[in-house]
C-alpha cells in the first residue's frame, strides 16, 4: 500500500429531533444549536475546510411535515457556515422519521408476519418482488407511506432527489451516490442504509430489518463487485439492534470502509473483528436530546481521514465536540476514551497487503508530478510567455482533465529561479477566507478582521518580495470555491493587484460562469488570459500508454488507445484496471467492465452541466455526424475532428440513447 495522499474531512451529526411547533421551550435548543453551535462549527474549520456532512437519522421527532420545516432551516444554515453546497449533505432516516400514527394495522401485520417470513422472501419483497406467503399485496406501499414526510423534505425541500429511494439501486430503500471532491484524487462512495422502514414503537429493538437485498444492491455495482475508491457506510440504528445484524455485518465487511451510525446518543468508536472480516464503525452522539434538551451532553465529532491511492483509509484522527449543560458551550470532549488529547483521538488502521496495486504505473486519483509528467508543452509555453509579460491566466478545464498537475509542474519550474512562488488550492485550509489565504501566502498570523485588512497585508507583502521583473507568483489550483465564497470587495481589490503579481488560476468552467448572484459579475473578467486544458497531445498520449510496457501485453495498448483516446484521466483508469488484471491473471474483458463502469459515473456528471445543445450534439455522433461546437473540442469530450475521445464516450452515449 502507498502512503496516505488524500485527506477527506467529514463533520458527523445525528438525532437533531426537531419538534417544529410543538417545541414549547425553544429557549433550550436555541442554547445548544444558537450561538454556541456558530462558534462551535468556527473552531471546527480551524483545522481545514469540511468535505461532507454526514447525518444519520432522526431529523425530526414524530415524522410530520410541520417538524421538517425547522430542519430544513437548521441544515441550510449549517452548510452556508461551512460554506458547502447541498450536494454536500447526505441523510439517511431513523426511527423518529417515521409516522407512526400512519396505517398502524398495516405495520403490526407486518412485523408480526416478518418474524415468520422466511429472510431471504422478505428482502425480495421489500426489494419489490412478489409478496411472501401471508402478506397482503399493497401492504408495501402501505408501510412505506410512513415515511412520505420524511422522502418529501429529502427530495424537495433539501433539494436532493438523489437521496430518494426511487432513484437507488434498490428502488424502495437507501441509495448509493459517489462524490467527486476535488480535492480527494479517490472515489468517495456514500451509502444510506434505511434500519427505520420496520420502526413503530419503543420496543423496536431486535425486531428491525436492514435485509440482506438493500446492502447488496446499494453497496456492490451492477456486477456485483465492490465499489472502489472510500466507501462510507450511513445506517441509524446499530447491528446490534437489527434482527439480520449479525448477520449482515459480516455481509458489510468486504464493502464498506468505515460505518457512521447515530440513534443511542452515545458517541463511540467500536471495531468488530472475527478471523477474516473488520467492520470499523463510529456512533454519533445526539446534536439535541428530546427530553433532556439543553441538560444532556449533546454531542458530535469530526473525522478526518487519510486515504492512499487506492482509497483505503491509513487513519482517522477524531476530534469530539460535546455540550456543556453547566456553561452552555461546545467544548472538545476527552471523557470518552483515556488516551485522547483535547478531544483528538486517532484510529490507525492496518495496511493489508494488495497485490493488484504494487507497482501499478497508472493511477487516475494523484497529480503527475515532474519527471513523470508528460505533454501540455503548447499550454507551458504560453504560460512562459504570459509570465514574462507580466500577465495572468486562467486555466479552464473539466474534472480530471489534469489542471492540478499542470499547476504543479509550473510551480516546480518556477520555484527556486529568483522570485517568489506560492502554489494554493480552494480546496485547502487557504481556501476557508480572505484571511487564511493570504496568511498561506505571506505566513503573517496579524492580518486584521476583514477582507480590507486581508488584502492591505497581502498588498504590503507584494510589496516587499516584488521586483519590477520578478513579480510574485500566485498559482490557485481549485479557484472556483474562492470566486463563489470569498467577500466581492477581496477579489476586486486581488484584481488591483495585477500586474505587481501574477495570478494562474485554474477553475472547471469561465470565471463568470462561476457566479450564480445575476448582480454578481467576476472582477478578474477580461482580465486573464483563458488557456484551456483538453486533450493530451498524440505524442503525450503514447507515452503515457507506454507506462505499461513490461506488464501489458501486446494487444492491451490497442484498447487503451480505442477505448481511452488522449484523455489523460480515462487512459490512466484503464490502464489501471488492466494493469491489475494482467498481474492477477483475470480476464481482460472483466477489466474492460470495471473500467465501463467506473467511467460511467463520471460521463454522467459531465453529461449534467452540458447544455442542451450540446447533448444532441454528441448524440449525434451515434449516426455519424461530426460535431462543431469549439467548446466540446476545447473541453477534450470530443476531438479535433469533432469525433468522440474515445469508445468509452460512444459506448456510454448508447445508453443515453436508449
Amino acid at each position: 500500500m502507498t502512503e496516505p495522499r488524500h485527506r477527506l474531512r467529514i463533520l458527523h451529526v445525528s438525532d437533531l429531533h426537531e419538534r417544529g411547533p410543538r417545541e414549547t421551550e425553544p429557549w433550550r435548543r436555541r442554547r445548544v444549536l444558537g450561538d454556541g453551535w456558530e462558534e462551535n462549527l468556527a473552531v471546527l474549520l480551524q483545522d481545514g475546510p469540511i468535505d461532507l456532512v454526514c447525518f444519520t437519522g432522526d431529523a425530526a421527532d414524530w415524522g410530520l411535515p410541520e417538524e421538517y420545516a425547522k430542519a430544513t432551516d437548521f441544515f441550510e444554515g449549517l452548510l452556508s457556515r461551512l460554506h458547502l453546497g447541498k450536494d454536500r449533505l447526505f441523510a439517511i432516516p431513523g426511527n423518529h422519521d417515521i409516522g407512526r400514527d400512519i396505517h398502524k394495522d398495516v405495520w403490526s401485520a407486518v412485523r408480526k408476519a416478518a418474524n415468520a417470513a422466511d429472510p431471504l422472501d422478505l428482502a425480495r419483497w421489500m426489494a419489490g418482488g412478489k409478496s411472501p406467503m401471508g402478506f397482503q399485496d399493497d401492504w408495501r406501499e402501505r408501510l412505506l407511506e410512513r415515511q412520505a414526510a420524511y422522502r418529501s423534505w429529502v427530495r424537495d425541500s433539501l433539494g436532493r432527489p438523489d437521496l430518494d429511494p426511487a432513484q437507488s439501486p434498490h428502488g424502495l430503500l437507501g441509495y448509493r451516490r459517489e462524490v467527486l471532491l476535488p480535492n480527494i484524487g479517490v472515489p468517495v462512495h456514500l451509502i444510506g442504509l434505511d434500519t427505520a422502514w420496520l420502526c413503530g414503537d419503543d420496543n423496536d429493538a431486535g425486531k428491525l430489518r436492514l435485509t440482506d437485498t438493500q446492502l447488496g444492491k446499494l453497496a456492490t455495482d451492477e456486477h456485483g463487485t465492490a465499489l472502489p475508491g472510500f466507501r462510507i457506510v450511513l445506517m441509524h440504528h446499530p447491528f446490534h439492534e437489527l434482527g439480520d445484524g449479525a448477520d449482515l455485518r459480516r455481509h458489510i465487511a468486504p464493502w464498506a470502509d468505515l460505518v457512521l451510525r447515530g440513534h443511542l446518543h452515545e458517541p463511540e468508536v467500536e471495531t468488530w473483528a472475527d478471523p477474516d472480516r473488520t467492520v470499523r464503525q463510529l456512533a454519533a452522539g445526539c446534536l439535541y436530546e428530546g427530553h433532556r434538551a439543553d441538560r444532556y451532553p449533546n454531542a458530535c465529532h469530526v473525522l478526518t481521514v487519510e486515504l492512499d491511492d487506492a482509497g483505503r483509509p491509513a487513519q482517522i484522527d477524531l476530534r469530539f465536540r460535546s455540550f456543556s449543560a453547566r456553561s452552555g458551550h461546545w467544548f472538545d470532549d476527552n471523557s470518552l476514551y483515556k488516551e485522547s488529547r483535547d478531544g483528538h483521538l486517532t484510529w490507525m488502521f492496518p495496511r493489508p497487503t494488495r497485490l493488484a496495486l504494487s507497482g501499478n504505473p497508472y493511477n487516475p486519483w494523484t497529480k503527475v508530478n515532474p519527471p513523470k509528467f508528460v505533454g501540455r508543452i503548447d499550454l507551458l509555453a504560453r504560460l512562459e510567455a504570459a509570465l514574462e509579460e507580466g500577465r495572468s491566466a486562467l486555466l479552464v478545464g473539466d474534472w480530471r482533465m489534469g489542471k492540478s498537475s499542470i499547476l504543479q509542474t509550473w510551480y516546480a519550474k518556477q520555484n527556486g529561479r529568483g522570485r517568489e512562488v506560492r502554489l494554493l488550492t480552494g480546496e485547502g485550509p487557504e481556501g476557508v477566507s480572505p484571511q487564511d489565504f493570504v496568511k498561506k501566502i505571506t505566513g503573517s498570523l496579524k492580518l486584521g478582521e476583514n477582507a480590507d485588512k486581508a488584502a492591505d497585508a497581502l498588498d504590503r507583502w507584494i510589496s516587499e518580495v516584488g521586483r519590477p521583473s520578478l513579480p510574485p507568483l500566485l498559482l490557485v489550483d481549485e479557484f472556483d470555491a474562492m470566486a463563489s465564497q470569498f467577500d466581492q470587495r477581496f477579489l476586486e481589490r486581488l484584481r488591483g493587484m495585477l500586474g505587481r503579481v501574477v495570478f494562474v488560476l485554474s477553475t472547471r468552467q469561465e470565471v463568470e460562469g462561476l457566479y450564480e448572484h445575476p448582480n454578481h459579475t467576476s472582477p478578474f473578467y477580461n482580465r486573464l488570459e483563458l488557456i484551456t486544458v483538453g486533450l493530451l497531445e498524440p505524442a503525450a498520449a503514447e507515452q503515457l500508454m507506454r507506462w505499461g510496457d513490461g506488464l501489458l501485453e501486446a494487444g492491451d495498448v490497442n484498447l487503451l488507445r480505442l477505448w481511452a483516446g488522449r484523455h489523460p484521466f480515462y487512459l490512466q483508469l484503464f490502464g489501471r484496471h488492466l494493469v491489475d488484471a494482467r498481474r492477477n491473471g483475470d480476464p481482460i474483458e472483466g477489466a474492460l467492465d470495471r473500467f465501463r463502469t467506473e467511467a460511467s459515473s463520471r460521463l454522467r456528471a459531465l453529461w449534467g452541466v452540458l447544455g442542451e445543445r450540446e447533448r444532441r450534439s454528441l448524440v449525434g455522433t451515434l449516426e455519424g455526424r461530426i460535431v462543431r461546437q469549439a467548446s466540446l473540442r476545447a473541453r477534450g469530450i470530443v476531438t479535433e475532428e469533432g469525433l468522440p475521445f474515445g469508445e468509452v464516450l460512444t459506448d456510454w452515449l448508447k445508453d443515453v440513447e436508449e
